[in-house]
């Protein structure tokens, strides 16, 4: 692109340096901000084409939308024929194109890309943006895992294809986003019925075609969710599945916070054909024990025959001259894992081994000639092999489970053995305490004055007595079993004295039942005159009435603001909101860019709280609005709608508007000015509405 290259300056600023991307329209350039000393990226574009304004209008409103998976648009601007869009570096991240180079990533890993990629994208169409064009490209995933998205309207407008319908786009992302679910699976970019050329990734393998569209996932990798393969089917090939970005986050939730720990790439593998090089995980290889389990001795003594079957025309060089030959030890150099001790048979092996022919704990004999092989984990000694038989592998299989078997109970009964051994050693030295504590030796060294079998009823007779603790909390034997008389007779003396006292007390509480306390008091008749009494003559006259005069109203100063939007996110244009008290009409506070004049459906209005620095009673309210609005002005404690008073409304005005706020409100801190009809915007495209308000002066006792 001329007019940028390393060592150009955009803007003023922007000192280029690297090219990192091409597009149709547009280069992406790092660059070097030099005013705040930072790193940025470029996305660079010839000014006179005919994407270029939609482009820089489409980052406009895209840097309006907050949220930490968008990828963060810093500045737009134009320096003579190159116009650009100014974006956050995100460095050392890595795009789902780069990922997929390897192959298809885990399906959980998969889901939470797109899951993350479609909650922001849902967040987006809330205020009237869509993606439109993604691609594996559009999604990145930074090192500490977090999932970006960038292009957000810019893309689709650099390449033409931003003309939608908010449904029509709403489904187009959606569509993207399956997509995005198919290429994470299977490592492969599916192409729609109907899918403008605009939209082709040449970086993946093109997947395959079916009739009504490209193959399921699940028909060409293994391991893929029901749910996800399911949409992806419903999508790509039947026209249906999920209309928007947040209808497809349901359906996929819920998705992990974190990636897999080493996931990589190609976490699933093809069914037609497998990686070559590919490990079992260590668990599915055989143990280290010293025995291989029947299961991994029969597969590994299949693979074992088969890659014996392919050698019949090496060398010779490894015969041993006795009617067989040595094959090459088959490690994990071939793609598989042995398991210890298996041995690879071919045709004309001799019956399955026995105790006699076998070695003590690792060899396995095999072959009718009865050859030792050798020990260890390597196989080297087999029988003459068939190559162009099919049954020679088959019977390996066979003789090496076999083989490995009584492998197993050979080393099981070893094991036994050394158990029995190590019991007899410790009867011995039982015994040998016995005699050394019973001082009675024999000269026979075998005879140790003791049965080598004693029962169960003699080991009770010969065990020494042991004292037995009683068991608690009864008494022990020195305590006595029943008091003695004298303590009888203490506790039958408090007894009965507690039940003449109490008898007592019952008898003359009995007797005052229907006495009374005091003589009822006698009533004293009262005489009322009904002779009518003149009023007394007036020492005094009448006091004057007394008014107070109300405090005249007067400016009120205004202390600070924000944005107020209850219905979202709470915030709206902030940074803007200083604007409507600095006495300049010229400058005002303009919301976010919605698409229709009823904010997209999704809300009853937004506007500004303003901080009237103390509790005021507001009696006037004047608005400088600069386009033809529904404004309603409430005054509050806080900043809410709930429990707010008006003070006035307006309906389709514009211009300066007076509010006179009605007699008897309460005062307030808080002054809201909420616009439920925002207008249309001055040199802006013909569907962007704005709530707009330039100067607002309040006054109030």
């Amino acid at each position: 692109m001329q007019g940028v290259g390393p060592g150009s300056t955009l803007g003023g600023r922007y000192a280029v340096t690297q090219r990192i991307a091409v597009g149709t329209h547009h280069e992406r350039w790092r660059a070097d901000d030099r005013t705040l000393d930072r790193e940025v990226v470029l996305v660079c574009f010839t000014t006179g084409t005919s994407v270029a304004a939609g482009a820089l209008d489409a980052a406009r409103r895209a840097a309006g939308i907050e949220d930490q998976r968008l990828t963060r648009v810093l500045d737009v601007g134009a320096d003579g024929d190159v116009s650009f869009i100014v974006e956050e570096p995100l460095t050392d991240a890595a795009t789902l194109g780069e990922l997929l180079d390897s192959g298809g990533l885990p399906a959980e890993e998969v889901r939470r890309l797109v899951g993350e990629t479609s909650s922001a994208l849902d967040k987006a169409r809330h205020r009237g943006l869509h993606h439109l064009a993604l691609t594996p490209d559009s999604v990145l995933r930074m090192p500490d895992g977090a999932v970006k998205v960038r292009g957000l309207a810019t893309d689709a407008a650099l390449v033409g294809v931003d003309d939608a319908s908010d449904a029509e786009a709403s489904r187009r992302d959606a569509l993207g986003l399956v997509k995005l679910v198919y290429a994470g699976l299977t490592a492969r970019w599916p192409v729609a019925r109907g899918e403008r050329a605009a939209l082709a990734y040449d970086r993946l393998e093109g997947a395959p075609s079916m009739v009504g569209g490209p193959a399921a996932p699940s028909e060409i990798v293994v391991g893929v969710p029901n749910d996800l393969d399911l949409i992806c089917r419903m999508t790509l090939r039947d026209d249906r599945g999920p209309v928007s970005p947040g209808d497809l986050a349901v359906q996929i939730a819920p998705w992990p916070s974190r990636p897999p720990a080493g996931d990589g790439a190609g976490g699933l593998q093809t069914s037609a054909s497998p990686r070559s090089g590919s490990r079992r995980p260590a668990g599915d290889r055989a143990g280290r024990s010293g025995g291989a389990g029947v299961g991994g001795a029969a597969g590994a003594a299949g693979v074992a025959g088969a890659a014996a079957a392919g050698t019949s025309d090496r060398s010779s060089s490894g015969d041993r001259g006795d009617g067989t030959r040595e094959l090459e030890p088959i490690t994990a150099e071939h793609g598989v894992d042995v398991a210890p001790g298996a041995v690879a048979v071919g045709e004309g092996a001799g019956p399955a081994p026995t105790d006699d022919d076998a070695t003590r704990d690792d060899g396995i004999r095999a072959g009718s000639d009865g050859n030792e092989s050798t020990n260890g984990t390597d196989v080297h000694g087999v029988d003459e092999v068939d190559t162009r038989s099919r049954t020679g592998g088959i019977a390996a299989a066979g003789a090496a489970a076999a083989g490995a078997a009584g492998a197993i109970g050979d080393r099981v009964g070893s094991f036994a053995r050394a158990a029995a051994e190590r019991a007899q050693a410790r009867a011995a030295e039982r015994r040998a305490s016995h005699a050394e504590r019973d001082g009675g030796r024999t000269d026979d060294p075998d005879d140790d004055g003791y049965d080598d079998d004693i029962s169960f009823e003699q080991a009770l007779d010969e065990a020494p007595p042991t004292e037995i603790d009683p068991p608690l909390p009864v008494f022990h034997n020195d305590a006595p079993e029943r008091p003695s008389q004298a303590g009888s007779r203490i506790a039958l003396a408090v007894i009965g004295a507690l039940v003449v006292v109490g008898g007592v007390i019952g008898v003359q509480n009995v007797l005052k039942i229907g006495q009374s306390d005091a003589a009822a008091p006698t009533p004293v008749p009262t005489v009322t005159s009904t002779r009518p009494t003149a009023p007394a003559p007036s020492s005094s006259a009448a006091p004057a009435p007394t008014t107070t005069t109300p405090a005249a109203a007067s400016e009120v100063e205004i202390a600070g603001g924000t944005g107020f939007d209850p219905q979202d996110d709470g915030t709206e244009a902030d940074q803007n909101v200083k604007r409507v008290y600095d006495g300049d009409d010229g400058t005002g506070w303009r919301s976010r860019w919605y698409g229709t004049d009823d904010y997209n459906g999704n809300k009853d209005g937004v506007g500004v709280a303003l901080d009237l620095g103390s509790s005021v009673t507001v009696t006037e309210v004047t608005l400088d609005l600069p386009a033809t609005q529904d404004v309603t002005v409430y005054v509050n404690t806080k900043e809410s709608l709930d429990g707010a008073q008006e003070v006035g409304s307006v309906k389709d005005d514009d211009g300066t508007v007076k509010l006179t706020a009605p007699s008897g409100l309460k005062p307030g801190d808080v002054l809201l000015v909420w616009v439920t009809k925002p207008a249309l915007t001055a040199g802006e495209a013909p569907n962007h509405y704005r709530a707009q308000i330039n100067e607002v002066t309040v006054r109030g006792t």
